[in-house]
């Protein structure tokens, strides 16, 4: 039973920390005015998990 909750404990802080390096992309993304910028943070998320790069992207041009 220990095991499982260090398990849980563990899958918890990756997905906050996950969680919290989104957050600091999507804020860089939301403040910058530069189209460059913007699309650098976009593919770096890309290299990092491929579903936060294609709600960035959507969210990107939603609001363009």
């Amino acid at each position: 039973m220990e095991n499982n909750d260090l398990k849980l404990k563990k899958l918890k802080k990756e997905q906050k920390l996950k969680s919290n390096k989104d957050e600091l992309l999507n804020s860089y993304i939301n403040s910058s005015k530069n189209l460059e910028d913007k699309i650098a943070v976009i593919k770096m998320k890309n290299s990092i998990d491929k579903s936060s790069f294609i709600s960035s992207l959507r969210k990107m041009m939603k609001n363009k």
